[in-house]
């Protein structure tokens, strides 16, 4: 199964999202493939292809990295694309949690590390991909609209669970399914 450790953002921030930039992506980058918004988050760590008898490994990695974090402030603000303005294949919202998720991140992605599951990436950024682009866009229009939302602030949210998803890839999108939440606090 296919998996990733996630954080969901919250209904009004994903509502003045849809309401904003993805509507100006919408009317302007015809190479944009928006991601739905039920499906927008923070891949906090992304684990990939691995077998279900992982699960208990993995779900006690999130509790025991978790307990001294929870719950995290978040600013949702700013965009960019990945990797690069001239070669955007993602076109992102921003999320500042003052390195907190970086911390975290670290230690979830030690921990699978030295129990096989997972490697360790390093190169964690704090972001919501909220579109995928077919071809390179049109540069102006991408530059307008990353020019416009560059300082915007969508919302800010506590982060109070972390999630273990299961990612179901189908021709018409992916999929997530929740296997897995911390306790609340």
């Amino acid at each position: 199964m296919r998996l990733f450790i996630g954080i969901r953002i919250p209904d009004e921030i994903k509502k003045k999202i849809e309401e904003t930039v993805v509507s100006d992506i919408r009317k302007k980058i015809r190479e944009a493939r928006i991601i739905p918004s039920e499906n927008l988050h923070l891949t906090l760590k992304f684990i990939g292809e691995t077998s279900e008898n992982n699960i208990p490994y993995i779900e006690k990695i999130i509790s025991s990295s978790v307990e001294n974090f929870l719950p995290i402030k978040a600013i949702i603000k700013g965009t960019g694309v990945f990797p690069d303005n001239k070669s955007a294949r993602v076109f992102w919202i921003g999320m500042d949690s003052q390195g907190t998720l970086k911390k975290l991140n670290n230690i979830i992605e030690t921990e699978l590390d030295k129990t096989g599951i997972s490697k360790k990436e390093g190169r964690f950024k704090e972001h919501i991909t909220i579109a995928r682009f077919k071809s390179v866009p049109k540069l102006s229009s991408l530059g307008e609209i990353l020019e416009r939302y560059s300082d915007e602030v969508f919302g800010t949210m506590d982060i109070i669970e972390i999630e273990l998803i299961k990612s179901d890839l189908k021709s018409s999108g992916a999929m997530y399914t929740t296997i897995f939440k911390t306790p609340r606090k």
